[in-house]
């Protein structure tokens, strides 16, 4: 190597003042996130503090809607006949983009980010799972680290990946054993502490998915507001009996367990509706609401029968149809203020952002993994 090409050599980075910057009792974390529903990007900044005991402040939320053409190539890459190599390399680097895009025109200030990605595929069975939107994008576009990949880092420790929200809710959510934590996003999925004072988290089944997916194509709107559409129609025992029995599978697969629209697709959608074109619209809404209520309650009756109230979150919790259905399987419901509805996987994403810079992870895993782990990885921004 030339001197002269060494001495082109320069140092961009400075670890030594990089970790004295975690090492502090405070910092302020931007929790991103964008689920399966693909509706848009949730932003929570959040201050905790560390004192031996964690707290939290949320300083700012944000939920931005997904332009209608990132959201449909997020749906293409979802799909096998529509997500193709080129597509998926593709989108991974532009949808970084419009997230820097619009983190930039907050002009909030925060320490580190804490970013989810968009999950395309989930396939625990298979020990993997991927998400999109490349971090070091976010990383160079606002010169902040950002922490990342903590699905995949749980699989590698052999878990399921998910639900890894269930660590906030046990943390701060969780008091007695009655009480679990429900969130409906494009997928349910549930927070229980036994009886042991073990935390016992897994995926239900469908939460908004179905619903969203079919009020799109047939209603032209992007999803239910407040249930009204649904209200409309009537529960079709029939075709209940039949969604029932089309996962029966993974209702009575034992915790921990997590799906997602690999199962819940547009063609698992199609394929009932072929079956059952004859019924109105309403009613077959209705009965998509009535299903995903089910799911929910068979689940806990199954693995948590202890459970009397249920604290909702997620986009489901402003669906007050889906929170009557809940309630008519016999369990009480309380939906916290709406920022902590709406932000709650935001703000938990930024809790493991948090756990990653303090180096703790949670002694007892809910998601299978075979030994506790640091859930995260980092990219900086030079």
């Amino acid at each position: 190597m030339s001197s002269t090409f060494r001495k082109s050599l320069s140092k961009l980075w400075d670890w030594k003042q990089f970790l004295n910057k975690l090492d502090c009792l405070e910092h302020n974390i931007l929790g991103l996130m964008s689920g399966t529903s693909a509706d848009g990007l949730d932003i929570a900044n959040v201050r905790f503090i560390f004192d031996g005991d964690f707290k939290y402040e949320v300083l700012n939320v944000a939920s931005v809607p997904y332009e209608s053409e990132i959201r449909d190539a997020i749906l293409q890459a979802y799909s096998n006949e529509t997500g193709s190599v080129e597509h998926l390399t593709k989108l991974n680097f532009e949808l970084a983009r419009w997230h820097a895009r619009v983190i930039k025109k907050l002009g909030w200030e925060f320490d580190i980010i804490a970013y989810h990605g968009q999950t395309v595929h989930h396939l625990p069975s298979h020990g993997a799972t991927f998400q999109i939107g490349e971090p070091d994008i976010l990383a160079v576009e606002l010169g902040c680290p950002v922490i990342f990949g903590f699905r995949t880092k749980d699989v590698a420790l052999g878990g399921q990946g998910a639900p890894i929200s269930a660590y906030f809710d046990a943390y701060f959510f969780l008091k007695e054993p009655s009480t679990a934590v429900l969130n409906i996003g494009g997928i349910s999925n549930v927070t229980v502490l036994t009886f042991t004072g073990q935390i016992l988290a897994f995926d239900t089944g469908p939460g908004n998915c179905l619903i969203d997916m079919y009020v799109k194509e047939h209603f032209g709107l992007t999803f239910d507001l407040d249930g009204n559409l649904s209200r409309r129609g009537k529960v079709n025992s029939r075709l209940l009996d039949y969604l029932t029995e089309s996962i029966s599978t993974y209702i009575t697969m034992p915790p921990p367990k997590t799906t997602g629209r690999e199962l819940f697709s547009s063609k698992f959608l199609r394929k009932v509706e072929d079956t059952f074109g004859t019924i109105s619209k309403s009613d077959f809404l209705r009965t998509l609401v009535s299903f995903t209520a089910r799911t929910v309650s068979q689940n806990l009756r199954l693995y948590a029968p202890h459970v009397k109230k249920l604290v909702v979150f997620g986009g489901g919790a402003h669906n007050l149809t889906l929170l009557e259905e809940i309630a008519l399987c016999g369990y009480e419901i309380e939906v916290p203020s709406k920022n902590e509805v709406d932000f709650r996987e935001a703000i938990a994403i930024a809790f493991l952002g948090e756990l990653f810079i303090k180096g703790y992870a949670f002694e007892q895993t809910v998601t299978g993994a075979k030994i506790p782990g640091i859930l995260g990885k980092l990219a900086i921004p030079r």
